[in-house]
């Protein structure tokens, strides 16, 4: 194969730049779930890697899909089943982490077969549910009818009952084989165009792209070969198992005549059309997916409680961002807000730290469902730099994330009531509301500081393309079900929104906020005439009142290391010309103090509660462009230096804009100041006096009002 071949523009526009084919040879790991076994399985000299996920509960195994893709296909179902169900999970020969053999006798559905049963006699699986997606529906038949004890269930996703071909078929897979082989990236791009039709499916797209670029076309062509000429319907006719056929009416690649046909041969099939659906549901619609998969099974929680309508206290369930601090103390304050208005209503956080630990420290009740949730913060550790974040390839690599805690959720409103549910910054949430609105059960109140993902590299017509779409997706859900979101509270202003595109062809951000949603002004976690007397703050906090105090702050993930590192680099050469500067750097709970030189006067803290109290009596801080941080500083009139993530939309566009609103923007350049500069440019803002505007107090009781209008509205049910 040629050594530089030509990539489609559809598949830089959309998976970017790749490395030559067969150079991945691991596939992306799943993010949040890590196997309980795994391993590997060798037949006549070639190994098949199969990995259990979960350690208890029934088992479902998932036989292995055709090899232009692997077991990273079902990496936004896997951690949440994995929750309910002992999950089996393997790659095919010809791709993942299996062999790749080169000669074509080694790809055979025979071969397939006995890998799956060789993976399943492995892990002594004695009675699963098996689930067979596309080609290797037939691979799920065959094992059903020839060891019927050993299969509970059967599900069929899009999946082929026979693959015999006629004559003018046989050309077209003849064609095919010759592109695979020769031009891979073009076949690439052809298939997975042609598996993800549905509108906005650019991610699922990518990664399945990424699956097949970690094989060649070779492999894959001979792979091909050994699922043809195959006919499984008369065995389909035999088989005794309670089966569910699931197909979409739209799917290009493998007619939904196909699901048609196994749903009458199956005795008793059940077939769920998806309506305007394409291929591969798993990695299209993981919560549709996952939701049918355990209703078919009939896995149930061990245990419910059910509480008579009348004797059900008022309850709440707050969903909190957990990227950084500043979302959960301001959802705190506006909490404290609703129960001072309504002193009955209970209140249950979903969150993950370090929000969590946050509000468990405040005495608040954190929901225990929430110890199976993902990480958020540590997602975007992953996928930082030196200083430097690409806050959209961020949340757009978050699906997998979002995907499971989606799940733990709706799992949560499924086992208890609340009467409405707040979410901050809950994207998975929201987005997967709009998209399964029959899900939604109670009240629901969006919050955000921020609307709009916006492009930071200028050129990049990728990620331009990229943030377009998932904006376009964002207004069309709003437009096709407003009844989702019950009231969108933006936490601030009109004119904070910026006056700028969502992307080519698309509405202004201001103005589409200003149709769509409320505002509240910001929302302080306090009241700034309480932080007013800065001697008894620092009398409070051991703080001497002659000291210069230095606060340096990055929340509570390790992104900000840098930052730290840089200030700790800077703090001797500042000290030298303010011999009273004592520095207080806060590190978080996740970069070691050790990290840090030691100095005198320089105090290196892991975690500092309520860090606005300390922020409040400070003479200078030195923080990342967070939106909160910076408006707590703008609040108590503190000097201070922002150092925007590169390459951060949000820090860099909209919360900048938001501070040169108050005439607070005091950001600079991370990488444009050397140590000596960040010195003089640090004690030049200490002593430089401060003009910003005052911050609105009275956000949270702003937000607390319209949430619990949403909840006393009695119209709500009838929607």
């Amino acid at each position: 194969m040629d050594d530089h071949p030509v990539i489609p523009s559809r598949l830089l526009r959309v998976a970017g730049p790749l490395p030559a084919p067969g150079s991945l040879p691991q596939p992306y790991p799943c993010e949040t779930a890590t196997p309980h076994k795994e391993g590997f399985v060798e037949r006549g000299g070639v190994k098949s890697w199969y990995a259990q996920y979960g350690d208890s509960g029934p088992w479902l195994a998932f036989a292995p899909i055709f090899q232009i893709a692997n077991s990273h296909l079902l990496r936004g179902v896997l951690p949440w089943l994995a929750q309910h169900y002992r999950v089996v999970a393997m790659d095919l020969r010809g791709n993942g982490r299996s062999d790749r053999p080169d000669t074509q006798d080694q790809y055979t559905f025979d071969h397939y077969y006995a890998d799956f049963v060789a993976v399943l006699d492995r892990l002594e699986v004695e009675r699963a549910a098996v689930v067979g997606i596309s080609a290797t529906a037939m691979t799920a038949i065959r094992l059903a009818h020839e060891q019927p004890q050993r299969v509970s269930h059967l599900v069929l996703v899009g999946g082929w009952v026979e693959r015999r071909l006629k004559p003018a078929a046989a050309e077209a897979v003849r064609q095919a084989m010759e592109k695979m082989r020769s031009e891979w990236p073009a076949y690439l791009d052809e298939f997975f165009t042609i598996c993800f039709n549905e509108p906005h499916s650019t991610k699922p797209y990518e990664d399945a792209v990424r699956d097949g670029w970690a094989t060649e076309g070779r492999h894959v062509a001979m792979g091909l070969a050994g699922w043809l000429g195959h006919d499984l319907r008369p065995q389909a006719q035999a088989l005794a198992c309670p089966t569910l056929v699931i197909h979409g009416d739209q799917d290009l690649r493998v007619p939904y005549s196909q699901g048609q046909v196994a749903a009458q041969l199956i005795p008793g099939a059940r077939l769920v059309t998806i309506g305007a659906g394409g291929h591969l549901l798993p990695a299209r619609d993981p919560v549709a997916f996952c939701r049918l998969v355990r209703e078919f099974t009939g896995v149930q929680p061990p245990r419910s409680t059910w509480v008579r309508a009348m004797a059900r206290k008022r309850r709440a369930l707050f969903i909190s961002s957990a990227i950084g601090l500043g979302h959960v103390q301001r959802d705190l304050a506006i909490a404290r807000a609703m129960r001072a208005q309504q002193p009955e209503l209970e209140v249950d956080w979903f969150t993950v730290p370090p929000a969590s630990t946050y509000l468990e420290r405040e005495g608040e009740r954190v929901h225990p469902i929430t110890q199976r949730l993902a990480n958020e913060s540590r997602h975007f550790e992953r996928m930082a730099g030196e200083h430097d974040l690409q806050a959209f390839f961020a949340l757009r690599t978050m699906d997998e994330v979002m995907a499971r805690n989606f799940l733990v959720f709706t799992d949560l409103l499924q086992q208890e009531h609340y009467d409405i549910v707040i979410g901050d910054e809950a994207w998975e949430v929201d987005y997967h509301y709009h998209e399964n609105p029959e899900l939604k059960r109670q009240p629901f109140v969006f919050l955000t500081d921020f609307v709009g993902c916006l492009p930071m590299e200028e050129g990049n017509e990728r990620e331009a393309f990229l943030c377009a779409d998932r904006n376009a997706d964002d207004i069309e859900h709003v437009a096709r079900y407003p009844w989702i979101r019950d009231r969108a509270l933006f936490v601030g202003n009109v004119e904070d929104a910026p006056e700028l595109p969502f992307g080519p062809g698309l509405p202004g951000i201001r103005e589409w906020t200003r149709r769509n949603f409320a505002f509240t002004g910001y929302a302080l976690p306090f009241d700034p005439k309480s932080l007013a007397d800065t001697d008894a703050l620092r009398a409070r906090h051991g703080y001497r009142r002659t000291d210069k105090l230095v606060i340096a702050a990055v929340g509570g993930t390790a992104v900000g290391a840098p930052l730290l590192h840089r200030i700790a680099e800077a703090f001797p050469l500042m000290k030298r010309e303010e011999p009273a500067l004592r520095m207080v750097l806060v590190a978080g709970p996740r970069v070691p103090r050790e990290a840090f030189p030691v100095h005198e006067g320089l105090d290196v803290l892991p975690y500092v509660h309520n860090l606005f109290e300390h922020l409040a009596c400070c003479d200078l801080a030195l923080v990342q462009g967070g939106l909160s941080t910076c408006m707590e500083l703008v609040a108590t009139r503190r000097p201070f230096l922002s150092f925007p993530l590169e390459r951060h939309f949000e820090q860099c566009i909209h919360v900048r804009h938001r501070l040169h609103n108050y005439c607070a923007d005091c950001a600079v350049k991370f990488r444009e100041l050397s140590v000596r500069q960040l010195a003089d440019r640090a004690l030049e803002t200490m002593h430089a006096p401060v003009r910003y505007r005052p911050v609105e107090t009275d956000g949270a009781e702003r937000a607390a009002r319209q949430i619990l209008e949403v909840m006393e509205n009695r119209h709500w049910a009838a929607r």
